[in-house]
């Protein structure tokens, strides 16, 4: 499977740029997924938008409505919040320190995995679905049936061409084993002070940038936020879990790394 056999497609939505890379399917096809999955994006915006005066979440936190008014897809959201804050020890946590509801920190993730089964309507031999630093992939990849995944220089301008500081290997399609599909990034560098730690209610200021690898899109952007929240005390928690994690602090100019053991398996 050759790179030139890709078919590549680009949507905009929730203020984000999505992007969609599919191997071994009809431009049609793919064109046709887009359609729905940019759908599928808007109406997530509209439900979960903290900056929509007219959102579910946002008239839940002014307490115009209950969640059992809401549609289903909201209750589901802040049980998987719920979920991640029992899971990462209180690090990721859907309420701010003011106590304004705001489950962003998965909104995206879960947009992404809730439109997952219409990449499967395509046909693809394999594909890749991101948004930023966040990642899905299925099927064979453009590497001898694997997937290869640059981790951002937290160093870089938004925007900015820049070579990765890391790499990760995803997928395991070549050897005929379930391999891991998702990375998640989450940093301070773009955004400064949009990630809290809970103890202080302070902007976080542990690491630069937290990516965390594994099989679960929305699982690993909860814990990428959780660490970055929490810093090395959550960090250790997820080396516990097993789970595959990498912080970067920049020191000086200099990317420094810490990563948990099953990161560095599968770097």
């Amino acid at each position: 499977m050759s790179e030139t056999a890709a078919v590549r497609r680009a949507i905009t939505a929730m203020a984000m740029d999505f992007t969609l890379e599919a191997w071994g399917a009809e431009q049609d096809a793919v064109d046709a997924v887009v359609e729905h999955a940019s759908s599928d994006l808007r109406w997530a915006d509209e439900v979960f938008s903290t900056w929509r005066e007219d959102s579910w979440i946002s008239r839940l936190g002014r307490g115009e409505a209950s969640i059992a008014d809401a549609p289903p897809a909201v209750a589901e959201v802040l049980d998987l919040c719920e979920r991640f804050r029992e899971e990462t020890g209180g690090a990721f946590d859907a309420r701010t320190p003011h106590g304004r509801l705001d489950p962003t920190g998965i909104v995206k993730t879960w947009a992404m995995e809730r439109a997952r089964w219409r990449l499967e309507l395509m046909g693809a031999s394999g594909w890749l679905w991101g948004c930023g630093g966040d990642v899905t992939v299925a099927g064979r990849g453009p590497a001898d049936g694997r997937w290869r995944v640059g981790i951002a220089d937290p160093r870089a301008r938004a925007g900015a061409a820049a070579a990765p500081v890391r790499r990760i290997e995803l997928g395991g399609a070549a050897t005929g084993r379930r391999g891991v599909t998702a990375v998640a990034t989450s940093g301070e560098s773009h955004r400064p002070g949009h990630v809290w730690d809970p103890r202080t209610g302070a902007s976080a200021r542990h690491y630069a940038q937290v990516s965390v690898a594994g099989t679960e899109l929305i699982a690993c952007d909860a814990w990428a936020t959780a660490i970055l929240a929490g810093g090395q005390r959550t960090l250790r928690r997820a080396d516990a879990a097993g789970l595959a994690a990498l912080a970067l602090r920049v020191v000086d100019g200099t990317v420094r790394a810490t990563a948990t053991s099953a990161w560095a398996d599968r770097a």
